[in-house]
């Protein structure tokens, strides 16, 4: 039988830049997104799917496609076998009274968690764009419990399926600028996800896109959240001037008119930078200005600022501390961080006892750093956050070294069992 090659799946990946073998591991991971018992996925797998061999993929697969790609397999480039029928798809009118293509954008994190759909042709209407800014919200809300980790691949499609939307339906000027605007914070959050989950490059490209969606709709608030993003990123990769440089520019064009917890953050960001390159003084004068930032603050944030209180100050101020290798002040702020922490921000708790395992560790308190260890292990059924565990594994590396020798070894057993 003659085999047609998969031209549409092929395109979709390229696109995205994956590999078979990238492709392999996505659908991987959706699976444990998603709920499921692990399933196994090949870089053979995608091969057959793409030369045509494959033609209509199994069950388990397709639904893994479909949730990485928000399509369904149909537009993914396969052909269903003759009088297959589509059980969870249904079309029916829309509040703007067009045809709604209902896709699944499910999150599996103990609670199911849908995302909402838009109409595949005809109107958009503001119902819409509040749907967006509402899917937003939702998964700024799982990334603050869970990690960006477990929310990244959906994000991803889901965006695809709002940009999709905004191609093929029509709208008015104002709906527009709103459209921009929400597709703008939509890739804010998703390259903050990514970022979380260590996927640099996937952060960079969704910031960039969000920053052009920010001018698109001629909002400067929206540019500086994204500049914030981007410095905190640099001061990862090791890269503090840069990250000085990108929060300055996002203070200086929002010098009259930002919100009180976004100047926070950027100056915690300048502060970040510097304590990276060692300037001590301008370290301490910088996490100053944030602190009086913090004090206007209002009760009411926005819901992707939620997270930036007195705790988040604390800890940021512990990450300058053991850049400038002050690991005895680095140790007490983290404590101080844990203490401010309001209830149900699970991933910035497992990252405040990474933190202090690590200060501590440093500062010749192996005790202390062991339970702080011990509870951030705790934490990982439940969060995953892969830049802050990269930072558990060298702690438990190096806890075998200058810890206790039979509990240093303990720790490390654990690690192995309950982090990998």
């Amino acid at each position: 039988m003659d085999r047609k090659r998969n031209e549409v799946l092929r395109d979709l990946m390229a696109q995205r830049h994956l590999t078979f073998e990238g492709l392999a591991e996505d659908l991987c991971d959706m699976a444990l997104v998603l709920g499921r018992d692990p399933v196994k996925v090949s870089p053979r797998h995608v091969g057959r799917w793409v030369s045509g061999e494959v033609s209509w993929p199994w069950d388990r697969h397709r639904e893994l496609l479909e949730a990485v790609f928000g399509l369904p397999a149909e537009e993914l480039g396969f052909m269903a076998p003759p009088g297959w029928q589509r059980n969870n798809l249904t079309t029916g009118p829309s509040s703007e009274g067009t045809s709604v293509q209902r896709r699944n954008f499910i999150i599996g994190l103990g609670a199911v968690v849908a995302l909402p759909s838009l109409p595949a042709s005809g109107r958009l209407g503001h119902a819409d764009v509040d749907a967006i800014q509402a899917a937003t919200n939702r998964l700024d809300g799982l990334d603050f419990q869970h990690g960006g980790a477990q929310v990244v691949t959906v994000a991803t499609a889901y965006i695809q399926h709002v940009e999709q939307a905004a191609r093929t339906c029509t709208y008015g000027g104002t709906v527009q600028n709103r459209l921009h605007h929400a597709l703008g914070e939509l890739a804010a959050s998703t390259g903050w996800f990514a970022y979380d989950a260590g996927r640099h490059e996937d952060a960079r490209r969704y910031w960039d896109l969000g920053l052009r969606y920010a001018t698109l709709a001629g909002d400067v608030m929206l540019q500086a959240r994204i500049w914030c993003c981007m410095a905190r990123q640099a001061c990862d990769l090791g890269h503090g001037g840069e990250a000085v440089a990108m929060a300055r520019v996002a203070l200086d064009r929002t010098r009259t008119r930002r919100d009180a917890r976004l100047s926070a953050l950027l100056h915690t960001r300048v502060a970040l930078g510097q304590s990276l390159t060692g300037e001590s003084a301008r370290t301490g004068q910088s996490l100053h200005r944030a602190e009086q930032a913090l004090d206007r603050a209002s009760d009411t944030p926005a819901p992707w600022l939620a997270f930036c209180g007195p705790a988040e100050v604390a800890g940021l101020a512990a990450m300058c501390d053991y850049n400038l290798g002050r690991y005895q002040d680095a140790a007490s702020r983290d404590v101080d961080a844990l203490a401010l922490l309001p209830q149900g921000f699970s991933r910035n708790g497992f990252a405040m006892q990474v933190s202090l395992a690590r200060n501590s560790l440093a500062a010749g308190r192996a005790e202390e750093a062991l339970q702080a260890g011990e509870r951030a292990l705790d934490l990982l059924p439940s969060v995953k956050s892969p830049r802050w565990a990269v930072h558990l594994a060298d702690f438990a590396e190096a806890v075998q070294h200058h810890g206790p020798a039979s509990a240093g070894r303990d720790f490390a057993e654990r690690y192995r069992a309950v982090g990998r």
